[in-house]
């Protein structure tokens, strides 16, 4: 524009949620009022307001500041007014150089008034030291609000402001969530979907098949509420990743976990994933949804997960076929000329590598099929049949198990304990050997630090076998959540994937002791979940 007078005076105003924690003063209300009577008082005309509404001051990547530049950068600008510098930012680097750079390139005058800014008087030589003031008070505040973060989730309370899809906060406790009698079948479907064999893929499309809202939009009509990505015109697009998420939630078994994701640094907007082992679990904290044998058994399909073949079928064994040998996963062989008779199974080592470091390991599936069968019946009528029997013949034998294991324990704590001493001795031959001059100090060095390496490892080790040895009691096979699989079966007349992932954690393959032949044996361990290797 060629007339100033026709320019706007842009009114700029922020507030985030760590403003809020310092009561109305810096309220969007209070700086819209300070901002219009400064333009009225100082003869600024065509005033206009842009409002990033909780906003950090650490990212310039606003909604509102993005649509003002736009103007800015079309010459439509003249002026631009903030309450304080930090309404701008609180990067001191980036404020510094919209102030200095960015706004008089386009000759846009910059206020901010109660720090007396006024980028057409003399700059404020005090400028930098707010700007960097204004970070360090955002850096300070951002601390502060992990470590009450960190306190709540260490309590064991929910930091996440939604509640998960199939849940609502509780009217009566807003801290508490309670299944929501809507979404939380849909939640328990879709799990008992998964240990039915159906993958993410498979189970959005019957949602979509369905017309299931998708969380987005359930929530927006709900509550009012937009989050994500809010599609209001395909409001049933359920996507693989939304139901993938959904199946590996602990909220659904009733579970809390906190601290899953954390950011670098309050500049850094990014989420990282926390390492399972530094997340904060707390269990039954809430009604779950789901119950613990199907979360199990879906957390099993999941690891396996099972692909199509290049022929666009369902492998049902996938994730489950070892080699007894090198433990690595079977692969499975089907291809068009491959009668379904004459498809198989080979070591995934061998495929790869060769003969030299694996052997095939070959078994047909139709054989896998007739062998896992049998012995699946086998196994559950004698839980059926006999009961007790089969209940304590666990129990034995995990105690038995229990047994060897401490006893090896033992032995390799004492063999350690001796290595130590035998350590201590090697040192002391070693300095006599240096003092008398037989060893060079080059040589007593690195010897020395070898040993001492070494017998640093060892002694770890021996503390840690110390430990368990001490806090080793005999556990107990879970017989228990075995029977009641059983009891779900009354004849099991072919293996579904729902049934093998419920009954069976691995099965192993050995290799043939001869190829052919009447002679021609081999032996396939199958180990069930909850009670493992079946005799």
């Amino acid at each position: 524009m060629s007339n100033q007078s026709n320019q706007i005076t842009a009114l700029y105003c922020r507030l985030s949620r760590d403003d809020e924690l310092q009561g109305d003063s810096n309220s969007i209300q209070n700086q819209k009022k300070i901002l219009q009577k400064y333009a009225d008082d100082n003869g600024f005309r065509n005033t206009r307001f842009w409002v990033d509404d909780g906003v950090s001051g650490t990212t310039f990547d606003r909604p509102q500041f993005k649509e003002m530049l736009v103007e800015i950068e079309k010459g439509n600008v003249s002026v631009v007014i903030t309450k304080d510098l930090s309404r701008l930012g609180r990067d001191y680097l980036k404020t510094g150089e919209y102030v200095e750079i960015i706004f008089p390139r386009y000759d846009v005058r910059y206020i901010a008034i109660n720090d007396d800014v006024d980028t057409d008087k003399e700059i404020n030589e005090f400028m930098p030291f707010r700007n960097l003031f204004n970070e360090f008070h955002c850096r300070e505040t951002s601390k502060k609000i992990r470590l009450v973060n960190r306190a709540k989730a260490e309590r064991g309370e929910r930091l996440a402001t939604r509640a998960p899809y199939g849940y609502i906060k509780d009217p009566n406790n807003p801290k508490q969530i309670i299944p929501d009698e809507v979404t939380a079948p849909i939640v328990k479907q879709i799990f008992e979907w998964c240990a039915g064999g159906f993958g993410p893929a498979q189970i959005a499309k019957k949602l979509r098949e369905q017309q299931v809202q998708t969380p987005t939009v359930y929530e927006y009509y709900r509550s009012g509420t937009a989050y994500g990505q809010l599609n209001l015109d395909n409001p049933y697009r359920w996507t693989a990743d939304t139901v993938a998420k959904i199946l590996e939630r602990e909220d659904y078994i009733g579970n809390t976990v906190n601290c899953k994701t954390y950011r670098k640094s309050y500049k850094d907007k990014r989420k990282l994933d926390t390492p399972p082992e530094k997340q904060l679990r707390f269990e039954h904290t809430h009604e779950p949804i789901v119950d613990l044998d199907t979360w199990e058994t879906v957390q099993r399909v999941r690891k396996g997960k099972r692909r199509p073949t290049r022929m666009g079928e369902m492998d049902k064994f996938s994730g489950l076929v070892f080699c007894a040998d090198c433990k690595s996963r079977h692969y499975h062989i089907r291809g068009t000329t491959l009668t379904e008779g004459q498809t198989n199974y080979i070591c995934g080592t061998y495929r790869k590598k060769g003969k030299e470091v694996c052997t095939a390991h070959f078994i047909r599936t139709v054989v896998l099929d007739e062998v896992v069968l049998q012995d699946l019946r086998r196994v559950t009528a004698f839980a059926k049949e006999h009961t007790q029997e089969f209940i304590r013949r666990q129990m034995d034998r995990s105690a038995q198990d229990s047994k060897k294991e401490l006893s090896a324990k033992r032995r390799e704590l004492e063999k350690d304990r001796r290595r130590i001493l035998e350590l201590n001795g090697i040192f002391k031959k070693l300095y006599e050997d240096r003092v008398s001059g037989r060893l060079t100090e080059e040589r007593f060095d690195m010897l020395s630090q070898d040993y001492e390496n070494e017998q640093c490892a060892l002694t770890t080790r021996a503390e840690q076998l110390e430990q368990e040895i001490e806090s080793h009691t005999e556990k107990a096979v879970n017989v228990e959540r075995f029977l009641k699989i059983v009891e779900k079966y009354t004849d099991i007349k072919e293996l579904t994937p729902e049934i093998l992932r419920e009954f069976i954690e691995r099965i192993e393959i050995h290799e043939r002791s001869v190829y052919r032949g009447k002679d021609a044996t081999q032996q396939i361990d199958i180990y069930y979940n909850f009670i493992g290797l079946m005799p």
